[in-house]
């Protein structure tokens, strides 16, 4: 289930080579505080404040991480934008103070919040991160030994800072390492050893003799409420507020070998309904509404002295029927009155205020961003990158209202963004959409004006005839029969599906299985289908794609870190022989637990037989006879993060008459395209990016203009174009 994780979170703090058993100065971990905004409330946030220049004293850092905490927790925005709003504000206040001539101080952040199964991370300056979930291993910068990408500006050195904001997906026992530039010393190996230690204590103990010099580190693990607590810990406390009870407690276990001052546990909450502008009307309403009881309650005991008056016995009957109507009017009117003033008051206050003080930031931020010179590229980008964020912020006050000036402030912002970063955008076609919607459709091939999708959710291969103009389907989309678990193909049964993929060379669509059952059938005629039971599959640990290529079948396997080869016999479809590995010795990928999606370049192009390995970390390995001919991505603009930057699952290779590789990041909404060398050309996204959120897979019809993605349950379309 999501928001069923904790964090316990560990420190080291290493200075001159001696390890100093306290919590380093800038570092925190903060549960949501009981004054927290509306939908903070299951957030958990962790600040790590680093020198940057001139050392300051302890309490600057501790400052600035116990203000970065406040200013989240009271900010009602987005995740992004409360940590934009983070960084912003910190950067202002250090910039100020430097322009005072006072003493010149900077500092490094970096900053994750943990919502549910989500993970964001935030950064300014020199800064590091690794996080290890879902058995792969990500790192910030990656590499960590890039120095362009870790040398960052630090805050208080300009008057916009530069932040890096990323978002990943956590999974229990997923572990977390938040550091100084220290990480950079070790190789991104030993890390991924230490991460994989058997508890937090052990990684710890791991790092610690990794990095002998100095350190200012966290490492958080990820676990469910039900987890055993091995180190000492707090459920649901600040770590700055605990590190100097746990680190007497520590004094006193004889058994602690953990050099840490703290271990916080962070308690899952129930996830609670997101509080919308209209909740927020019904609970000023029901403020109102108490008002107005309370005022009538004043007003109806008045009225019942006033009562006696008027029925008393020294009235007379004409006196008492006048003065009976004026209280009947009284009792109507007092309420009117009350009820008014409320909502009034309301209306023209309170609701008011908070929305076009809101849309004044938002103009201001845009005031910033024009007034910024043309060449200062990354700034711009910035500016109007925070201009967006806060026009987000406002729209959530007042999400159904059409303002015509926001409006257009954001198609100026994003724009400028998107002309600034080099991406292009584009409408999309809704190709198919599966009435199922849990189903998750992973890869799909292309044939002609046939689309083969597997769905992995369901275990099911579809068939869809396209239109002429590609953007839609024929009729209905045509499950296969044979190709669904469970189906029985000569003698064979098909178990769990892990991969597709289609053998040009005998005109066939082929399905393999986890254990090693192959099975291909013609596309005009899908019941006329053949199966075989692939002999040495138990050397196969993990497949995760295959690819037909000559009449040999490839089969990518994570599991044994390698790329199998079944070599026919003949020119017939009969696999007899065991597989043979394509990597052997020292030459091979030293990344291939993170391959995500392979291809190999077909006989029409100068590429024919290089196999293009892409790894989930963005990187891609090209090797020929088994020769390592490198890749690297190049060329990308200014401010466009590149496929290294982020994480991506899966690629495409259209080597007919255009040669080059579409990339896809769910993360980024974002297909690239590049040459077959790696040099950008492309960067597409769409105008309503929520139908790229669960991006698996993409496809191209370089004849038709086309680009296909599968996303979630649907596949879509648009069209390509470079540079427009």
């Amino acid at each position: 289930m999501a928001f069923e994780l904790e964090a316990l979170v560990g420190h080291l703090y290493i200075a001159g080579g001696r390890t100093i058993k306290t919590t380093p100065p800038g570092a925190l971990c903060e549960v949501a505080p009981k004054r927290a905004v509306r939908g903070r409330e299951i957030d958990t946030l962790f600040v790590l404040v680093l020198p940057s220049g001139k050392v300051a004293p302890n309490t600057f850092y501790e400052q600035m991480s116990l203000m970065a905490a406040e200013r989240y927790f009271s900010n009602t925005g987005s995740v992004t934008s409360a940590l934009r709003d983070v960084y912003n504000t910190l950067n202002n206040n250090l910039f100020e103070h430097n322009a005072s001539g006072r003493t010149h101080y900077e500092a490094n952040m970096i900053t994750a919040v943990m919502r549910g199964m989500d993970l964001y991370v935030g950064r300014a300056g020199a800064s590091t991160l690794m996080l290890r979930s879902g058995g792969n291993t990500e790192t910030i910068p990656a590499p960590l030994t890039d120095d362009s990408k870790l040398f960052m500006p630090p805050l208080g050195v300009q008057p916009i800072p530069e932040v890096e904001m990323s978002r990943y997906k956590l999974d229990r026992r997923a572990r977390l390492i938040l550091a100084d530039t220290s990480l950079t010393e070790i190789t991104e190996e030993n890390l991924t050893k230490a991460l994989r230690a058997g508890d937090i204590e052990k990684v710890l103990d791991d790092l610690k003799l990794l990095i002998t010099l100095q350190t200012q580190m966290m490492v958080i693990e990820f676990v469910p409420p039900e987890h055993p607590v091995m180190v000492p810990a707090a459920t649901g406390q600040s770590s700055a507020v605990i590190a100097t009870e746990l680190a007497a407690a520590r004094a006193k276990v004889a058994t602690a070998t953990v050099d840490v001052p703290t271990a916080t546990k962070a308690p899952a909450t129930p996830r609670p309904k997101r509080e919308t502008p209209q909740d927020r009307l019904k609970k000023r309403a029901e403020r109102g509404a108490v008002g107005v009881a309370r005022g009538l309650g004043h007003s109806m005991t008045r009225m019942s002295s006033v009562a006696k008056q008027v029925f008393g016995g020294n009235a007379n009957a004409r006196q008492r029927r006048r003065n009976a109507t004026i209280i009947a009017l009284l009792v109507f009117a007092i309420p009117a009155v009350l009820v008014s003033v409320v909502m009034f008051s309301w209306v023209g206050n309170v609701g008011e205020t908070v929305y076009e003080e809101c849309v004044g930031r938002a103009n201001d931020a845009a005031t910033v961003a024009r007034a910024l010179p043309s060449e200062q590229r990354q700034s711009l980008i910035t500016a109007w990158g925070a201009t967006l964020d806060i026009v987000g912020e406002c729209k959530e006050y007042r999400p159904d209202l059409s303002d015509i000036p926001l409006n257009t402030l954001e198609a100026e912002a994003q724009v400028a963004v998107d002309s600034l970063s080099g991406i292009s955008r584009r409408e999309t076609s809704v190709v198919w959409a599966s009435p199922d919607e849990g189903a998750n459709l992973r890869e799909i091939v292309i044939q002609g004006l046939d689309i083969y999708a597997f769905d992995d959710a369901n275990n099911v291969v579809y068939r869809l005839q396209l239109s002429e103009d590609g953007t839609s389907i024929i009729g209905q989309a045509q499950p296969l029969q044979f190709m669904s678990i469970g189906a029985r193909v000569e003698g064979n049964t098909l178990g769990n599906i892990v991969g597709i993929a289609f053998d040009e060379e005998r005109n066939r669509i082929g399905a393999l299985d986890e254990n090693g059952v192959l099975v291909t059938c013609r596309p005009l005629s899908i019941n006329d289908c053949e199966s075989q039971q692939l002999p040495g599959f138990e050397l196969i640990a993990s497949p995760t794609r295959v690819q037909f290529w000559q009449n040999r079948l490839y089969v990518l396997d994570i599991g044994a870190e390698q790329i199998w080869r079944y070599q026919p016999i003949g020119a017939t479809s009969n696999y007899a022989d065991t597989p043979t590995e394509v990597y052997s010795g020292t030459v091979r990928p030293q990344n291939m637990e993170l391959a995500t999606d392979f291809v190999i370049g077909s006989n029409r192009t100068a590429i024919n037989g290089h196999i293009f390995t892409l790894f989930s970390d963005g990187t891609m390995a090209r090797f020929f006879s088994g020769q390592n001919l490198g890749f690297a991505f190049d060329g990308f603009p200014l401010g466009l993060e590149t496929p290294d930057q982020t994480t991506v699952q899966g690629m495409f290779l259209a080597d007919n008459f255009t040669t080059g590789f579409y990339v896809i990041s769910r993360p980024l909404r974002t297909v690239y395209y590049t040459t077959a060398a790696g040099t950008f050309q492309a960067a597409y996204r769409i105008y309503d990016e929520s139908f790229f959120e669960r991006l698996n897979d993409v496809a191209a019809d370089p004849e038709a203009n086309l680009v296909y993605v599968a996303s979630g349950n649907a596949i879509l379309s648009f069209e390509a174009g470079i540079g427009n």
